[in-house]
């Protein structure tokens, strides 16, 4: 509730979360609707939440919904595997995601332009190891632009000299 509260008292919408919305009906089964109706019904009485979209709370359920059946699927035997890679794969794609803000925080003003090519499915998929003395994200991807891929390099060296980056990542130093 407190989400929905501060997310309309931003007025802010999200139209990711409206069209996430209406593509979960798969989860609109009897019991789901009666239960979204039931709390429709009761923070629109509410008097200190009238004023939250009944999409937004229609939104909410649906994602609530979809998370309790996922982890459910995930709790079969028959799915522990799938469960494992995707728990991998979250956890892969959050590191290459603060990999790519950390170089994005020592852009040059002229190589700006190149880096707006550069998604985080373009990051170094591990940091493995030292090379030439130097620790670091040492395995780009193949399908990487070679300019990119020296921008990379250029952006991981400065980002090493920065006291605060060497700080917090003084356990990749050898």
């Amino acid at each position: 509730m407190a989400a929905l509260q501060s997310k309309n008292c931003a007025g802010e919408t999200n139209s990711k979360k409206r069209r996430r919305m209406h593509k979960s009906l798969r989860l609109s089964t009897r019991h789901n609707e009666a239960v979204t109706s039931y709390l429709l019904g009761a923070i629109t009485a509410s008097l200190d939440l009238h004023y939250i979209d009944k999409d937004d709370i229609v939104s909410a359920c649906k994602t609530y919904y979809e998370t309790v059946r996922r982890s459910f699927r995930y709790t079969q035997p028959e799915n522990s595997m799938r469960a494992e890679a995707a728990k991998n794969s979250a956890r892969s794609r959050a590191r290459r995601k603060r990999l790519q803000e950390s170089r994005q925080s020592v852009l040059a003003d002229e190589e700006v332009e190149l880096w707006m090519s550069a998604t985080v499915d373009l990051m170094s998929d591990e940091e493995d190891g030292v090379v030439g003395g130097v620790s670091g994200w040492i395995v780009p991807p193949s399908f990487r632009r070679p300019d990119l891929s020296e921008l990379c390099v250029k952006l991981q060296s400065r980002l090493e000299a920065t006291p605060k980056y060497k700080a917090m990542h003084s356990r990749h130093c050898p």
